[in-house]
C-alpha cells in the first residue's frame, strides 16, 4: 500500500481564519493525502459554511463534522475513535494557522523514517520565541498542538487501550506530549523522547497586537487557560492514561475544595476568576455535552 497521511483542522468559531488555514493545507501537501477534515466544536458563526465554501473542488477527499460542544478534547476525541480515515500518518492543525512550503510531506517523510518515534511536530515560524520553541522540541521532547503527526500505529494502541482526553482539560498539548513520550505505558515508567521535528518547518500565526482589544482578550484567555492547566496537571499525572476520568468534573472540584490562592497563579493572579470560571464549568458524563 502507497504511503499516505491525513489531516483534521479542529475549529471552534473560526470564520476569519478557517478558509485560509484550508487553503494553505491543501496548497503544502502532496498526492499522498487521503483525506482533510474540519472538526468545527460548538460553533455559533459562519465557520462551517466557511470550510465548506474552501473545500469545494479540492482534489482530495473532504468532510465537516459538526459537534455541539465547544470543547477541543471533545472534538480530538471523536474524530479519533469515529472519523480516523486511513493512513499512515494523521496530522492535527488548529484553525488560526497558515503552513510553510510542502509542510505535511516534509513533517511525514521525517516522522515515517524514524522508527523509534511516535510523532513529528511543527515549529512555529512567527513569533519572538522561535529559538525557544526548538529548545523545547529538542531537549524536553514537546509537540504543539497548532501543527503534529502521529504513526497510526501509535493512534490505534491508544484506541485499543481506550485512552481519552478528558473534556474540559485545559492544556491539551502537555498530556498529548506525555501519551507520546510515555508510549502509552500504563506505569508511566517509560519516558523517552519519542517526538521528532524538522527545524524551519511549521506553521505561521498573525503575532497579538496589544493595542486591539480583541488581542487583549485573547491573550488573557489563553494565559488563563495555560494556568488552569497547570492546577489540572498532577492530578493526571497520578493516573495511569487507562484511568483518566471522561471529564474534568471531578478533578476541577477538588482544586476548588482545595483552593486556587493568589500565589499560585503568578502573572494570572489578577485574572484568578476567570481561572475560577473555567473550573467551575461542568460537563454531563456520557453525551460530553455542557451541563
Amino acid at each position: 500500500m502507497t504511503e499516505s497521511y491525513s489531516v483534521v483542522t479542529f475549529a471552534y468559531n473560526e470564520e476569519k481564519t478557517i478558509a485560509q488555514t484550508i487553503r494553505s493545507i491543501l496548497v503544502n501537501c502532496d498526492d499522498r493525502l487521503t483525506k482533510l477534515t474540519v472538526v468545527a466544536n460548538g460553533c455559533t458563526d459562519q465557520t462551517v459554511e466557511e470550510a465548506k465554501a474552501a473545500m469545494q473542488g479540492a482534489a482530495v477527499a473532504c468532510e465537516v463534522v459538526e459537534l455541539s460542544l465547544g470543547d477541543k478534547c471533545n472534538a480530538w476525541n471523536e474524530y479519533v475513535y469515529h472519523h480516523l480515515p486511513k493512513a499512515d500518518i494523521h496530522f492535527f492543525v488548529d484553525s488560526d494557522v497558515t503552513f510553510t512550503d510542502q509542510a505535511f510531506p516534509k513533517l511525514f517523510e521525517k516522522l515515517i523514517n524514524s522508527p523509534t518515534k511516535n510523532a513529528v511536530t511543527g515549529l512555529p515560524q512567527t513569533g519572538r520565541n522561535v529559538r525557544q520553541y526548538i529548545e523545547l522540541a529538542t531537549r524536553y521532547s514537546c509537540l504543539f498542538g497548532n501543527l503534529y503527526g502521529l504513526k497510526n500505529e501509535f493512534v490505534q494502541r491508544l484506541a485499543e487501550q481506550g485512552i481519552r482526553l478528558p473534556i474540559g482539560l485545559s492544556w491539551i498539548d502537555a498530556q498529548i506530549t506525555k501519551l507520546v513520550n510515555d508510549n502509552l505505558e500504563y506505569q508511566k515508567d517509560d519516558y523517552q523522547p519519542r517526538v521528532t521535528f524538522v527545524e524551519g518547518i511549521g506553521y505561521r500565526f498573525d503575532s497579538l497586537k496589544p493595542w486591539k482589544p480583541d488581542d487583549i482578550r485573547l491573550y488573557i484567555n489563553r494565559i488563563c487557560r495555560y494556568k488552569t492547566g497547570q492546577l489540572q496537571e498532577p492530578y493526571l499525572d497520578a493516573l495511569p492514561f487507562t484511568e483518566w476520568p471522561e471529564t474534568m468534573d471531578s478533578i476541577n472540584s477538588d482544586i476548588l475544595q482545595n483552593g486556587v490562592k493568589l500565589a499560585a497563579l503568578g502573572k494570572v493572579a489578577p485574572f484568578r476568576h476567570k481561572v475560577l470560571k473555567r473550573l467551575r464549568k461542568t460537563f454531563s458524563s456520557q453525551s460530553g455535552s455542557q451541563a
